[in-house]
């Protein structure tokens, strides 16, 4: 198994090091995204509500992605049996995604909804989806989409056994 190999006798290999390193630019450089000068507007925006610059929003979900692909591709490749298969594990990924969004639209039906009035409330959907958005410290989306992913019979990158 990779992570064993990784840290067999207290030492890195040279592979697993290489990735390391390459992980790590690739999360330095996602994060970097949101540094990026230049006015890319607001453009998450309306009646209910406004976010953050589209640049940060961009740099913290595909930083979200850097940090939960590998670690799906990991596990899904371990002996664990609480896992069972990449495709079980995919579907434990998207219905945490899928519980989160829905978290997200019962706590807006009893927090935004009773504050806002008639006009509002015509965009509770917009509402909705605009917090999910906007929402970079929990990774609902990226654990739907990796969900989706993992649950496919045949992956872009292959499961190789040592």
């Amino acid at each position: 198994m990779a992570l064993t190999q990784a840290t067999t006798g207290g030492m890195i290999t040279p592979q697993n090091g290489l990735k390391l390193s390459i992980w790590a630019a690739a999360l330095f450089a996602a994060l970097s995204i949101t540094n990026l000068s230049g006015n890319w507007g607001h453009s998450v925006c309306g009646i209910w509500g406004c976010g953050p610059p589209t640049q940060v929003l961009i740099g913290c979900h595909l930083a979200w992605f850097v940090v939960l692909v590998p670690l799906s591709i990991i596990i899904s490749r371990s002996n664990l049996k609480v896992i069972g298969s990449p495709q079980h594990f995919g579907k434990l990924l998207f219905i945490t995604g899928a519980t989160l969004v829905v978290a997200v639209v019962l706590y807006q039906g009893a927090t935004w909804w009773p504050m806002v009035g008639d006009r509002q409330r015509n965009y509770f959907l917009q509402r909705c989806g605009f917090v999910i958005v906007t929402s970079v410290d929990i990774p609902m989306l990226q654990l739907l989409a990796i969900g989706l992913w993992r649950m496919r019979r045949e992956h872009p990158i292959p499961i190789v056994t040592d």
